[in-house]
C-alpha cells in the first residue's frame, strides 16, 4: 500500500476518504494573517486573529475566503512595533465579537496560534472551551526556548554548539576579558527572546555599554543574577530548518538560508530580514547533518512533552572562499516559525505534503505511520522560493501614498509592472514574476507609533522564485535584490503624516 503522505495530491485523496478534516475548521492566531494560509491546504479557516492587517487580507481572506479577520491594526488603523499591546490586551477588548463569530461556525474548531500567550490561553480555556487548543502552552514553550537550557543540554542531546560557548550571570560578564577571548566580537543572549530582541552582537565598548544599559532596564533587580549564553561571533551565514514532533518520531522540512541583520537594510544585527530556499547551496552531507540535528532535537523535545512544529536556527563558520566549514545550533524556536507561513506554499508547489500537516496529525492523532514519515524525510526534495521583508527606514509617522496593492508583479528596468491579482508565490508562473504581499499598506493606515514614531516597521513582503542572497556571502542580500527592495520601498512612497492616537480604535 502506498503511503498517504507520498505527495500532497495523495494526502488530499486519503484524507477525504477517511474524513480526517470533515466538519472541522481552524482559528489562526498570529502576527500576520497570511500565516493562516499554511493550514488552508487542509481545513477551512473559521477566523483569523492577528496583530497586523494588509490590503491582501481584505481581498483574499475576508473577501475570497469569506473569513472574518480580527486585527489590532485594523481596529487601531496604526501599524507599530509594540506587539505586547496586541498580545496582552486584544482578547480582553474584543472577546465578545470573536465569540459571536465563532458561535456561527459549525463542527469542531481548532485554535492554532503561531505561539501561545497567557491571554490567549485564558480566552480559550475560560471563555471559549469549545475550541480545541493545538499548540504547546507558555510553560512548555518557555522551557524549551531557554537558551541557557540548550547550552546545558546540548551534550546530552548530541548536538553541536560552538566550542567556546559559555554561560555566565550578568554580574560576571566582562567586556575586556571577552573581547580578548573573542577579538572578532561576541554574542550575548538572554534566556528568552524572539525576533532578535534578546540577541545582541558586541564588537566594541560602546556596543557593550548599550547592551548592559538596555538589559538593566529590562531585567531590573534580577539583572545581576540572570544567566546569559555567550558565544563568539561566527562569520558564516545563518541557516534554519523546521521540524515537527509527530506520532513518536520527527518530520523535517527543506533547510533555508536566513538573512539576518544586513546593515544596509536594518540597524539591529539580529533582526530577521528574509529566507532563501532557492539557493540550495548545502552539500548532501551538510543537508543530512542539519536533518540529523533536527531529528535529535525533535526526539528530545517529544520525550519531554513537546508536540508539533518547532524550528532550529544554526550558526556556521566559513573558509576564506565563504564555503561552509562548521554547523552549530544557535537556538530552538518551540512554536511555529516565520518560515512556516509561506514554506507550506513552497512545498505545495512541488506537490510535497506541507510540514504543517504533521502538526495537525499530531494533535488529531491521525494514523500516519512512523515508517511513512521516515520515508517522507528520506525522499524530501528541495523547494524553491524566497521571501524578504521590507522595513521602514526613518523614524516618524507615515502614510503609503504610492497606490501599491498586493499582486503578481515583474520589474521592467526600474519600474514595477503589476500583472494580476495574487498573494502567494504559487500565484506566479515563472521566476521573472514576484508577489507583493503580507502587510501591504492599506487605505487609512498610519505607520509609526504615535508616542515615539518607531523605525524598522515591517511594510511589505516580496516573494520570488529566485535566490535572494549574495551568491558568495550568504549573510546579505544580493546586489540585485537590494536594488529591488529599494525600488519597492520607493514605490510605496511613504510620506510624513500626523500621528494617530491608539485611543481612537
Amino acid at each position: 500500500m502506498s503511503s498517504p503522505i507520498e505527495s500532497l495530491t495523495t494526502l488530499k485523496k486519503v484524507s477525504s476518504q477517511k474524513g480526517w478534516f470533515r466538519n472541522r475548521s481552524v482559528v489562526y492566531n498570529g502576527l500576520g494573517p497570511l500565516g493562516a494560509h499554511m493550514f488552508k491546504h487542509f481545513l477551512p479557516i473559521a477566523a483569523v486573529i492577528a496583530e497586523y492587517y494588509g490590503e491582501e487580507v481584505q481581498k483574499h481572506i475576508e473577501s475570497d475566503w469569506g473569513t472574518p479577520v480580527f486585527s489590532y491594526e485594523k481596529n487601531k488603523r496604526v501599524r507599530h512595533s509594540t506587539s505586547s499591546l496586541f498580545i496582552n490586551y486584544f482578547y480582553q477588548d474584543h472577546e465578545r465579537e470573536i465569540l459571536a463569530a465563532l458561535d456561527r461556525v459549525e463542527g469542531e474548531i481548532f485554535m492554532i496560534p503561531f505561539q501561545p500567550s497567557q491571554t490567549l490561553l485564558d480566552f480559550v480555556f475560560k471563555k471559549a472551551p469549545r475550541l480545541q487548543f493545538f499548540q504547546n502552552t507558555c510553560v512548555i514553550q518557555d522551557y524549551f526556548e531557554d537558551k541557557t537550557l540548550l547550552a546545558w543540554k546540548a551534550e546530552d542531546i548530541g548536538i553541536p554548539l560552538p566550542a567556546q560557548a559559555m554561560l555566565s550571570p550578568f554580574s560576571n560578564v566582562s567586556h575586556q576579558k571577552l573581547i580578548q577571548q573573542f577579538p572578532e566580537g561576541y554574542v550575548i543572549q538572554v534566556p528568552h527572546s524572539q525576533h532578535g530582541g534578546g540577541t545582541d552582537f558586541i564588537f566594541s565598548e560602546g556596543d557593550y555599554q548599550k547592551v548592559i544599559e538596555e538589559k538593566r532596564n529590562m531585567l531590573g533587580k534580577s539583572f545581576d543574577r540572570t544567566t546569559v549564553k555567550i558565544t563568539p561571533f561566527l562569520s558564516g551565514p545563518s541557516l534554519n530548518c523546521t521540524g515537527c514532533v509527530v506520532n513518536g518520531t520527527v518530520a523535517v522540512s527543506p533547510p533555508d538560508i536566513q538573512i539576518v541583520g544586513d546593515p544596509r537594510l536594518v540597524t539591529n544585527p539580529a533582526m530577521y530580514i528574509g529566507s532563501d530556499f532557492s539557493r540550495q547551496g548545502l552539500t548532501s552531507g551538510e543537508r543530512e547533518e542539519v536533518f540529523e540535528i533536527i531529528k535529535k532535537i525533535g526526539l528530545w523535545l517529544g520525550s519531554n512533552g513537546y508536540r508539533g512544529n518547532f524550528g532550529v536556527d544554526f550558526l556556521t563558520t566559513v573558509d576564506e572562499k565563504f564555503k561552509l566549514k562548521e554547523i552549530f545550533v544557535s537556538e530552538i524556536n518551540a512554536r511555529l516559525v516565520g518560515e512556516s507561513q509561506y514554506m507550506a506554499d513552497f512545498e505545495a508547489m512541488k506537490d510535497i505534503v506541507p510540514l504543517t500537516f504533521f502538526h495537525l496529525a499530531e494533535y488529531l492523532e491521525l494514523d500516519v505511520k512512523a515508517e511513512d514519515i521516515d520515508a517522507y524525510n528520506d525522499e524530501l526534495p528541495d523547494v524553491e522560493g524566497s521571501a524578504v521583508i521590507i522595513y521602514s527606514k526613518d523614524k516618524g509617522t507615515f502614510r503609503a501614498t504610492g497606490g501599491i496593492t498586493s499582486g503578481v508583479y515583474r520589474f521592467e528596468g526600474e519600474r514595477l509592472i503589476r500583472l494580476r491579482d495574487g498573494w502567494t508565490l504559487s500565484d506566479t508562473q515563472n521566476e521573472d514574476e514576484f508577489v507583493l504581499t503580507n502587510g501591504v499598506p492599506w487605505d487609512d493606515l498610519v505607520i509609526g507609533h504615535p508616542r515615539y514614531g518607531d523605525e524598522g516597521i515591517p511594510l511589505i513582503y516580496i516573494m520570488t522564485r529566485k535566490s535572494i542572497v549574495d551568491p558568495i556571502n550568504w549573510r546579505i542580500l544580493s546586489g540585485e535584490w537590494l536594488k529591488n527592495v529599494e525600488l519597492v520601498r520607493d514605490a510605496l512612497k511613504l510620506e510624513p503624516c500626523p500621528y494617530r492616537s491608539l485611543a481612537e480604535g
